[in-house]
């Protein structure tokens, strides 16, 4: 098994008994439960039920159609009839949301009911390499240090998206960062899931396995409506990403494949401005 792949399964294995260590520990103390209730302004109810995903997560209701995966580790019922997703993030850093580039352009839109511009959708084809065009691209306008690269990815960097069509290069950044609102709930809350029961109401930062020490809960849709509204391009090789507030969204390929998917990152210590509550399990 390759580094990759078997990085890939240890999370997997990792996240799991995470949630199952958070399961326990939310169930079998009543002041944890008062903290949580008290984070998601619930102090006069009672859990009176969890249930965790993990390996035993089923697929849900798709926008698209068909099914697809829920942004949902763990359900809290209360005794008032309301059941509270949480969205469990076990590292600081990491993947958020690996999307293919067409599913996102028609899940975002149905899920925003709103239309992508065109020279939008243009260039995110070309950005994330999902156009025939790219090869003529690359050879009529590439900077010969990110020819290699671009061949090799079947996609343009931003300063080869600029020098092809500036028009496309200055829309794909704005749209972004007029958008970032909506980007944050999709990576974190709803994906593609069609049915609001199936996304994530809030967000949990918590490692049971000593990786890390932070320990926060946040409502989604309160941090959403704090975040600013911005986005630009990564410096690195041409740019090869685009920074968010939350984040950063790059190109990547699991399986090797092209074209390759849209790979949305979380980072914590970016969200940390935007958090306005905290609340530590470990020292209350």
């Amino acid at each position: 098994m390759n580094n990759r792949a078997y990085g890939w399964k240890h999370a997997k294995l990792t996240g799991h008994k995470n949630e199952e260590n958070i399961d326990h520990l939310l169930i079998n103390s009543k002041e944890l439960q008062h903290i949580f209730l008290k984070s998601i302004g619930k102090e006069h109810s009672s859990i009176i039920e969890v249930t965790v995903g993990g390996k035993n997560e089923t697929d849900v209701e798709s926008i698209l159609g068909g099914m697809t995966k829920s942004k949902t580790d763990m359900k809290v019922k209360l005794d008032d009839g309301t059941t509270i997703n949480v969205s469990i993030k076990k590292s600081l850093s990491g993947q958020v949301y690996l999307i293919g580039i067409e599913r996102f352009i028609k899940g975002y839109e149905l899920q925003y009911n709103e239309i992508i511009p065109a020279n939008v959708k243009e260039a995110i084809r070309l950005f994330w390499g999902d156009s025939q065009q790219i090869g003529d691209i690359i050879i009529k306008y590439s900077d010969p240090k990110f020819v290699k690269y671009e061949k090799r990815k079947h996609r343009l960097v931003a300063e080869t998206l600029k020098k092809y069509d500036v028009t496309l290069y200055s829309a794909l950044i704005e749209w972004f960062s007029n958008n970032t609102v909506n980007l944050f709930d999709f990576c974190f809350s709803r994906g593609l899931a069609k049915n609001k029961e199936d996304r994530a109401d809030v967000v949990r930062y918590k490692n049971t396995l000593g990786e890390n020490d932070v320990d926060v809960i946040f409502d989604l849709y309160s941090l959403k409506s704090s975040l600013r509204n911005e986005a630009n391009y990564g410096i690195v090789n041409g740019g090869t990403t685009i920074n968010l507030p939350f984040g950063f969204v790059q190109w990547h390929s699991p399986r090797k494949v092209i074209p390759g998917e849209i790979q949305f990152h979380h980072q914590y210590k970016k969200l940390e401005e935007y958090i306005t509550e905290y609340f530590d399990y470990l020292k209350k």
